[in-house]
């Protein structure tokens, strides 16, 4: 059987009946995209309804802008049937799963750790403890990461201490330290007048379009292959812990899965983007890295290689929107989907899904 979406008087076609034939060019600069779903609770043997599902978003225990309670009322309008919170390097809370589960919302332990070189979205019944602790161990690397950037920037005369950062996070976001990245400390040293001028001479140095000054100071000077980088990056301790120890933790001890995050994201910036991530597939798999997400905003060329991969190796896909409370170039609203994925695509993978947490 093939599975269509309806493009306005033409056709979307899935991958069994050939990509070649589906309209090449970004979703959201699709004029004529009309995704007709159905309610994520609709009935279970219409195998072309919409699951309302969403197993990737972010709350202020991390990044995100929400709290849980308020992604769970957002769950709730949306009428979702499966919610799992990811926060970076923390587990979602006994209480958050129980409140989900008691509006009818499937849940789990599920979290996204930062792994060295690669976010895996992990999901289990229960972590082990053990789990905890490194992730534990993240965070507390992560302040220690923060005290050097600053002390690092302090020798050009930026103007900051770890005690003002840690008051801005509590009183502007109120979250500590341990739940910040090096995106909230960009946002803060931009506050200080005297910074931000400094900022502001330094883009222009390159960049003939400065407007902006945040976003252009971060990737040209805090990330690598920035012009910058090597002045002005601290190059801390490592702290993360590899794929290995992730999948120990998840797989061994849990007997669960991990998913490899948003591949379209992680990838990007590298000149061979999606060759690479086909290239690397393999070692990942032979890690037990054994699911792929499909990110919300993934472009039909990542759409194709997901599934070439899938079929190659049958993986299992995890699904959508990386929700930080914000739609931006990278995160979407929550259960926003990807139009060139099908439902029969997203209910096909559920199912196995269940099959390993029920």
């Amino acid at each position: 059987m093939v599975d269509i979406y309806k493009l306005g008087p033409k056709w979307m076609l899935s991958h069994d009946s050939g990509w070649d034939n589906i309209l090449r060019f970004p979703p959201q600069e699709n004029p004529r995209l009309r995704l007709v779903k159905t309610s994520g609770k609709g009935d279970a043997s219409n195998q072309t309804s919409v699951i309302g599902l969403d197993m990737h978003c972010h709350s202020t225990q991390s990044d995100g802008k929400n709290t849980p309670d308020e992604i769970i009322e957002e769950a709730k309008r949306k009428n979702l049937v499966f919610l799992t919170l990811t926060d970076h390097d923390a587990i979602a809370s006994h209480e958050f799963q129980q409140k989900l589960q008691s509006s009818g919302i499937e849940t789990c332990d599920s979290v996204e750790v930062s792994a060295k070189g690669l976010h895996l979205v992990s999901y289990a019944r229960r972590f082990h403890k053990s789990l905890h602790d490194v992730l534990d161990n993240t965070r507390n690397g992560k302040v220690k990461r923060y005290e050097g950037q600053i002390q690092k920037l302090l020798e050009y005369w930026f103007e900051w201490s770890i005690e003002w950062f840690s008051i801005y996070m509590q009183e502007r976001h109120g979250r500590w330290l341990k739940s910040a990245n090096i995106g909230f400390l960009v946002h803060y040293l931009y506050t200080i007048p005297t910074n931000r001028a400094k900022m502001l001479e330094l883009v222009q140095s390159i960049w003939w379009n400065s407007q902006n000054v945040i976003s252009l100071f971060y990737w040209e000077c805090l990330k690598r292959k920035g012009a910058f980088y090597d002045k002005y990056w601290y190059e801390s301790e490592e702290y993360e812990p590899s794929v290995e120890t992730t999948v120990d933790e998840v797989v061994s001890k849990a007997w669960w899965l991990v998913s490899m995050a948003h591949p379209n994201v992680t990838f990007w910036g590298n000149k061979w983007w999606i060759p690479e991530f086909e290239r690397t597939i393999s070692d990942y798999i032979d890690k037990w890295v054994q699911w792929v997400e499909v990110n919300a905003r993934a472009w039909i060329d990542w759409i194709e290689v997901i599934m070439r991969v899938q079929r190659k190796y049958n993986i299992i896909l995890t699904f959508w929107s990386d929700y930080h409370g914000k739609r931006d170039d990278t995160h979407w609203n929550l259960w926003e989907q990807n139009p060139y994925i099908t439902p029969m695509r997203v209910r096909e993978n559920y199912e196995r899904l269940q099959s390993h947490l029920w």
